[in-house]
């Protein structure tokens, strides 16, 4: 017996090993999907103060008014990993992967249950511990460990299989129901947990003693009698999920269409556990129009088959666990199923599901072993070695796509290459490693698949607004904003870019929508403090960073904000406080970054220059340099600046492109002074000022109409021009001046009316401010 002992524990020690080396390169996988507003920019989740508003509103629960569904108890672990690691995903990881372990050990209980409920066998606890380690490794639930907003689903399911065997293990606690307390945690984490009351009638119709020798009639009634206590709790809860829901909150397509679709996507899930060969985050899958779809003809017969063979297994004792994996197994999916969600298919969904469909596999690979293991011994054990293997080196590759928002979106775009946003998230990782020209390539794929998607035109407007195609850029934020309306990021974004070009009226304008929106959009409330401090609006300033203190207790970017108010200190005072303070390479970059901002270019350098002084090697602050020289027009300059960083950084993606921008607009400039050198008439000094123009070089612009009026005093496009580049500058009496010159030169030309209004109107607000 003590052999038999030592036997089992070491499987169990090697079992638990193999698991955490499955998973051990998982802890540091980046954030991904709903993450970016559950987490990243939720502003409720900084203060461990917030939490009792977790429980009476979902609009806590996101940063999007679309997702604000209530899962109070999932946000309360949010803020817990938050005060400990901040924004570090190991410590969002942790916590998951310990419920993950302790949800093996209760599914062992279980199965160790059913299974010597069914048969006893010497042998149950080793196919219980088998059955729960295929169900640990099995490289389909991969994608729910690795996605952490997906933490909703494990640990709803680790609550709901806590509550059966707590009802299971302790009969006596019973009377007082205190196996509801799992049952009410899990529905708090993810409403899906309401299926419990199902789950626990087809254990005590199939495993009661109390129902043994009874007719199916009292059975059922003995079965309704034991769940009418967690009905009624879920019942509730569901109610209560149902109330306080945001009214916000969008959870899908159409109902028919998605419905129907469910039987074939239920297929696709009991096939992927075994081959989970074409897993993706993020699936093509399109719902189906038709019942008389060959799809649903295959997908509602598998439905039935299934049902039609636990029917037919009722009359056998030992098939018991195969009949209750099967139930476990349909009942899971049906909250998936009956209510649409966004997309109609998804792998990491299927994670509840998987426990019952691997306690029949389990079961009926024992069975088999009853009969074929004397003869195949060594074949079974191999067979049984092979699959815990096999699928933990599955996880351990799958584990690797979840590494960051490059790898996972390139593996979407293989695996389901007809999904638009697939596309468009691949690009966006492209773009954030510097690679415009492919990144461009997938918005545009992206925008053939879902031409209505507002957050593809979103992306394509950042990437011309880096391309400084600004015209571009504001039709697709504008357009964006068409498909999106409500979408707080959106407004953020587009807000960041007038910000950017120096229009805070507007982006103030829309910063406040998106906070009204959604109070929880963290990033919409710094922003719209920056634009107060530069604006030196400092009343506008205290009163936002105080409601957002109400929100962000001893948040230390508002209180920085904050203090900075009542001193009166701008961002430039700050920055040149902190290089005396701390005159590292640092300070020196961030007070480059705000004289570049505020188009101070020779100080920009300066700074730069300073911090080349402390740091010779310093790429970034030869970058600044650079994209200083390319804002003054001097080309040569800007690309010896990135020419220099290169050296140092080969791979420095932002650099590679500024300088490819510097060689495009020298070659540019290059040809257009020569056309006027060549030929030195008004209309080739105006497509210089054009040239200039478009590369916001203002000054020159100013000067190349000068020189085309010098030989033509009644060019009046020449003094519009003037007038449109004067504007830029903000130089309102100049442009006034020049436009009514343009105006009265031809009256009719509607470009110059427009120009002049715009200078008017810039010219009347610089006086009433």
């Amino acid at each position: 017996m003590m052999k038999e002992d030592k036997l089992f524990r070491n499987c169990v020690i090697a079992l638990l090993v193999l698991i955490v080396a499955a998973y051990s390169n998982h802890f540091g996988n980046s954030f991904h999907f709903d993450d970016s507003h559950c987490i990243n920019n939720n502003a409720y989740i900084r203060s461990l103060k917030n939490i009792p508003e977790f429980f009476k509103s979902a609009k806590t629960f996101s940063s999007l008014p679309y997702n604000q569904t209530y899962r109070p108890m999932l946000t309360t672990l949010y803020a817990l990993d938050y005060a400990v690691g901040g924004f570090y995903t190991f410590f969002y990881h942790l916590p998951i992967f310990i419920f993950f372990l302790l949800q093996g050990f209760f599914m062992y209980l279980l199965i160790i249950k059913l299974f010597d409920a069914s048969f006893k066998s010497d042998v149950n606890k080793y196919f219980a511990l088998f059955t729960t380690g295929w169900y640990m490794l099995a490289t389909a639930n991969a994608d729910t460990i690795n996605y952490i907003s997906s933490s909703s689903d494990s640990i709803s399911t680790f609550w709901v299989v806590t509550a059966l065997v707590t009802y299971i293990y302790k009969p006596q606690w019973n009377k007082y129901f205190l196996y509801l307390v799992p049952v009410i945690i899990g529905v708090l984490f993810k409403q899906s947990a309401v299926v419990f009351p199902a789950l626990l009638a087809v254990y005590v119709f199939l495993f009661e003693k109390k129902n043994d020798n009874n007719s199916i009639v009292k059975r059922l009634v003995n079965t309704i009698i034991t769940i009418l206590p967690s009905l009624l709790i879920c019942a509730l809860l569901y109610l209560l999920q149902a109330k306080l829901t945001s009214s916000t909150y969008v959870s899908g397509g159409k109902a028919y269409t998605y419905i129907i679709t469910q039987p074939f996507v239920i297929l696709h899930y009991f096939i992927t556990f075994y081959f989970p060969f074409g897993l993706s985050a993020d699936s093509d899958w399109l719902p189906l129009t038709s019942m008389a779809d060959v799809h649903f003809i295959i997908g509602s017969g598998f439905i039935l088959l299934l049902l039609v063979t636990a029917v037919a297994l009722l009359k056998f004792r030992k098939y018991a666990p195969v009949i209750f994996g099967i139930a476990w197994f349909l009942i899971a999916l049906i909250p998936t199923t009956v209510v649409p969600l966004a997309e109609v298919m998804n792998d990491h969904r299927a994670f509840f599901s998987y426990v019952g469909l691997v306690i029949a596999s389990g079961w009926l690979l024992f069975l088999l072993w009853q009969r074929f293991s004397v003869k195949y011994f060594k074949v079974f054990r191999a067979a049984l070695l092979l699959i815990l293997v096999l699928n933990a080196i599955g996880t351990f590759a799958r584990n690797f796509v979840w590494w960051n928002e490059e790898t996972l979106w390139h593996d979407v775009t293989i695996k389901s290459p007809g999904n638009g946003r697939g596309q468009m998230n691949y690009g966006l990782s492209l773009m954030s490693s510097g690679d415009l020209a492919d990144a461009e390539k997938q918005y545009r794929k992206a925008l053939q698949l879902i031409p209505q998607y507002p957050y593809v035109y979103e992306n394509m407007a950042i990437l011309k607004a880096v391309q400084k195609q600004n015209d571009t850029a504001e039709a697709y934020f504008k357009k964006a904003l068409d498909y999106g309306e409500g979408i707080p990021v959106l407004y953020y974004y587009y807000a960041k870019y007038l910000h950017e070009q120096n229009r805070n009226a507007e982006a103030e304008v829309l910063l406040k929508q998106a906070i009204a929106f959604s109070p929880a959009d963290a990033d919409s409330r710094y922003l719209l403090m920056e634009i107060y401090q530069d604006e030196e609006n400092w009343p506008a300033l205290i009163a936002l960073a105080n409601r957002t203190l109400l929100l962000l207790p001893g948040d230390a970017v508002t209180k920085t904000y904050l203090a900075n108010s009542i001193g009166k200190k701008t961002k430039l005072e700050q920055a040149i406080d902190l290089v005396k303070d701390k005159p590292t390479p640092d300070s020196y970059l961030s007070l480059s970054l705000i004289y570049y901002n505020l188009k101070q270019y020779d100080k920009c350098i300066e700074a730069c220059n300073e911090a080349l002084k402390i740091n010779p090697d310093y790429y970034l602050a030869y970058n600044n340099i650079g994209s200083a020289y390319n804002m003054m027009g001097d080309w040569k300059k800007a690309t010896d600046a990135f020419t220099k960083a290169l050296s140092i950084k080969p791979d420095f993606a932002l650099a590679k492109n500024n300088y490819l921008f510097s060689m495009r607009q020298m070659a540019i400039t290059d040809s257009m002074q020569n056309v006027v050198l060549k030929a030195p008439i008004p209309g080739n000094y105006l497509n210089l000022s054009l040239m200039y123009y478009k590369q916001s070089l203002f000054l020159k612009s100013i000067d190349a109409c000068k020189a085309a009026i010098k030989l033509d005093p009644k060019f009046a496009l020449a003094y519009n021009n003037m007038c449109a580049a004067y504007n830029e500058l903000g130089m309102w009496n100049d442009a006034v001046n020049a436009g009514e010159r343009a105006m009265r030169l031809e009256p009719n030309n509607q470009l110059i009316k427009n120009n002049l209004a715009e200078a008017r109107k810039g010219k009347a607000n610089s006086v009433l401010n």
